[in-house]
């Protein structure tokens, strides 16, 4: 397992120092190889922080709102970046390999606890970290299928991509696993902290706590309440879901009685795969755990699995704006499921153990090779998607140098999104979901840039937007500085790429 854990932190930093060395003077690596709308957004919760703030308010709006205590993880992280002096994006990946080493540590104690022998310990594991699914194959006729994208749903992918997915894993497999949190207070903690980390696993640990203690409760014998005093899970269920449960509940009431955030979780919608897409994403291990479901069912640490992984897959089709969040770590209990999947069919045909193993892994390890390759790609053709002109960058600096904490910026959508993350300034456009009133935003945006609204209109809206600075990316198809001359606004910047003007107050 340890080879396997190195190999593993390996293959999720070299591709981003590859990246950083690939930046020139004219070029700048972003800091996010996959993802890069949500890194940026992570980027703009640690500003909040890094600000001296802990309340979470929406970065991509001009109206935040009063905020609430949400994203703690990265608003922490922000604070530390402070405290430490270093840059956001050194303590964001700092943070992420810390959480993979320790959703590595976790993954090792889970299966050393569902199976006895070492070598089907090791191979659930190594199919769990490095592990994805039949992605590769639909590539080759044309298709981008989960195993890609939905990160939380793969450990190698979540550690891949940022610190959250990787540590809400962790805890989520510690409320799971039979028999750990020998404390009860233990339990309460580990309720409150995915709470704050991952608030959608809660719901799944929280079922998949009741269902074991409900057959718990059922198999043991004697009278109903005696049973349910003896039973060794309700204390766990009861404290995980208290300290779990307050939190989901305090998200709850305040996302909804927050007019700003109400509107943000309305636009946040995370549809899931379809079923077919499903298949292909969690294939080879999904078959395999259908082979072993029955073999697994018959113990203790079998059936948690069993459950898991039929809890996750039932609550990804319930019709719900975020029903995607469901599929957070489906691989892990997937992936103990297909080692009881190959003991049957060794157990049932001639096919050799060893023979089954260089399979399988031939065949859950190219898409994630091909995730890191793509990286590896984008970064050797500095792709623009993951790279910033060191234009942008100054003018970037030059707003976090010259400019108020709350001013608001009026900037495209790709510049609008590096904006809060960068200089931890407001916008009026940057981000799909955390931008209220999203489509109107960007569809001012949008034709305020291409000169289609009047001077007059242009004018009003930015007034009515509280607009400070307006940060303009030159481009050769349209130019709109004779457009701000006759609006009279200042220049306070200008490079060869970007200009930025000051808009006048009445």
């Amino acid at each position: 397992m340890l080879i396997i854990s190195c190999l593993v932190v390996l293959l999720i930093t070299i591709p981003f120092i590859y990246a950083f060395r690939m930046g020139t003077a004219e070029l700048v690596f972003g800091g996010f190889l996959i993802n890069t709308t949500d890194g940026h957004s992570y980027l703009a919760k640690m500003q909040l922080g890094y600000q001296g703030d802990w309340k979470f308010v929406l970065p991509y709006t001009a109206e935040p709102g009063e905020g609430a205590y949400l994203f703690l993880l990265y608003i922490g992280l922000g604070h530390l970046s402070r405290i430490v002096n270093l840059p956001l994006l050194t303590v964001f990946h700092i943070a992420r390999l810390i959480s993979a080493v320790f959703l590595l540590w976790v993954l090792s104690v889970y299966f050393k606890s569902i199976f006895r022998e070492p070598k089907m310990q090791s191979l659930g594991f190594s199919i769990a970290a490095i592990g994805s699914g039949f992605g590769w194959l639909a590539v080759v006729f044309g298709s981008i299928t989960s195993d890609f994208w939905v990160a939380e749903a793969y450990p190698f992918l979540s550690m891949y991509t940022n610190p959250h997915f990787s540590i809400g894993l962790g805890l989520m497999i510690l409320a799971i696993i039979p028999g750990f949190g020998g404390k009860p207070i233990s339990n309460l903690l580990l309720g409150l902290a995915l709470g704050f980390v991952q608030p959608f696993a809660v719901v799944i640990v929280i079922l998949v706590l009741s269902i074991e203690t409900g057959i718990e409760i059922i198999n043991s014998s004697g009278r109903a309440l005696n049973r349910i005093k003896e039973s060794k899970q309700i204390i766990k269920l009861l404290l995980f879901g208290i300290g779990g449960g307050f939190i989901l509940l305090y998200q709850y009431w305040v996302i909804l009685s927050d007019p700003v955030l109400s509107i943000w979780n309305q636009q946040n919608i995370t549809e899931s795969p379809g079923l077919l897409d499903l298949v292909i994403s969690l294939s080879p291990c999904l078959i395999l755990a259908v082979l072993g479901t029955l073999k697994g069912w018959k113990s203790e640490q079998g059936r948690i699995i069993v459950v898991w992984a039929a809890v996750s897959l039932i609550l990804v089709f319930i019709p719900w704006n975020l029903q995607r969040r469901f599929l957070s770590g489906i691989y892990v209990p997937l992936a103990g499921l297909s080692v009881l999947g190959i003991e049957v069919i060794v157990k049932k045909t001639s096919i050799k153990f060893q023979t089954i193993i260089i399979l399988l892994f031939c065949l859950i390890m190219p898409t994630n090779f091909i995730v890191l390759l793509s990286g590896i790609r984008a970064a050797a053709g500095q792709d623009p998607q993951i790279f910033i002109s060191s234009s942008v960058g100054d003018g970037l600096d030059w707003i976090t140098d010259h400019t108020e904490q709350d001013d608001i910026i009026l900037a495209n959508e790709k510049n609008g999104l590096y904006i809060p993350s960068m200089t931890g300034r407001r916008v009026v456009y940057g981000h799909q979901f955390e931008t209220i009133n999203a489509e109107s935003e960007k569809d001012f945006e949008e034709k305020f840039f291409l000169g289609e609204l009047s001077t007059a209109t242009a004018q009003t809206q930015l007034a009515q937007k509280s607009v400070d600075y307006i940060f303009y990316e030159i481009k050769l198809e349209h130019d709109i500085a004779g457009w701000m001359k006759d609006m009279e606004y200042p220049l306070v910047f200008s490079n060869n790429k970007v200009e930025i003007y000051m808009v006048m107050k009445p």
